[in-house]
């Protein structure tokens, strides 16, 4: 689909007016599905004759300042389980949880702190195991093949796995020129967070058994510049 920015601009604020929609597709892929539908496309990306083809990606806005860009479990495999053995604590609950995030800039409470090296980015920890991520890291934090991203934050309300959550999209970017330089140096500024969150199941039939939440690369909307060189917001 062709559009200018002028129309896609259109487009958006037209979804944004309708308030909350209910998901087109259940489970966490249904916010992309449901905003590919409202735009009218088949594939999520667009072109802009000016700009050039673009990848859309949509996100749900938590209830906190922080973004989750992406989720990712360190290497080697299975290194999230052996973290959670060694660093486990009891939370008020009386359940083992091991929710911690980590900072380039300085040790957490943990004792964690990634630094980029080598091509890598480490997780270091005092019992020194061996946890990081590759330079396809990268890749997989806000980057596209076209290397140019719509960016749309909504808001949502309903079970995510129901199919009856709904979206309410009211925040647009368009984000280009993602920059490698500015992607490491994001992580000693602390602009690029870890999020490691790990515990178990809390009711049903896998109760107190271990459950890995996902690592998540967390940031400001604000900080979207230490990331990309340019911005543009929509809506």
């Amino acid at each position: 689909m062709i559009l200018t920015i002028q129309e896609l601009k259109l487009r958006l604020e037209e979804i944004k007016a309708k308030g909350f929609v209910k998901t087109h597709r259940a489970h966490n892929t249904g916010i992309g599905k449901t905003l590919e539908d409202l735009l009218g496309i088949k594939e999520n990306n667009i072109r802009l004759p000016d700009v050039g083809e673009i990848e859309i990606k949509s996100k749900r806005i938590d209830s906190n300042s922080m973004l989750t860009l992406a989720t990712k479990a360190p290497k080697p495999r299975g290194v999230n389980r052996k973290l959670f053995e060694q660093y486990k604590y009891l939370d008020s609950e009386g359940y083992y949880n091991l929710h911690s995030v980590v900072y380039g800039s300085r040790n957490n409470p943990q004792g964690f702190k990634v630094q980029y090296k080598e091509g890598k980015l480490f997780l270091e920890n005092k019992f020194n195991i061996e946890a990081y991520w590759g330079e396809d890291m990268f890749s997989d934090v806000l980057v596209s093949k076209s290397n140019k991203i719509l960016l749309v934050f909504a808001n949502a309300k309903g079970e995510t796995k129901s199919g009856n959550e709904q979206f309410h999209y009211i925040e647009a970017y368009l984000l280009h020129g993602l920059n490698a330089e500015k992607f490491h140096s994001a992580i000693p500024k602390d602009y690029l967070k870890v999020d490691i969150r790990i515990g178990v199941y809390r009711s049903g039939k896998n109760k107190g058994k271990y459950h890995d939440h996902g690592t998540g690369f967390r940031m400001k909307k604000k900080d979207f510049l230490a990331l990309y060189n340019n911005y543009e917001r929509l809506i």
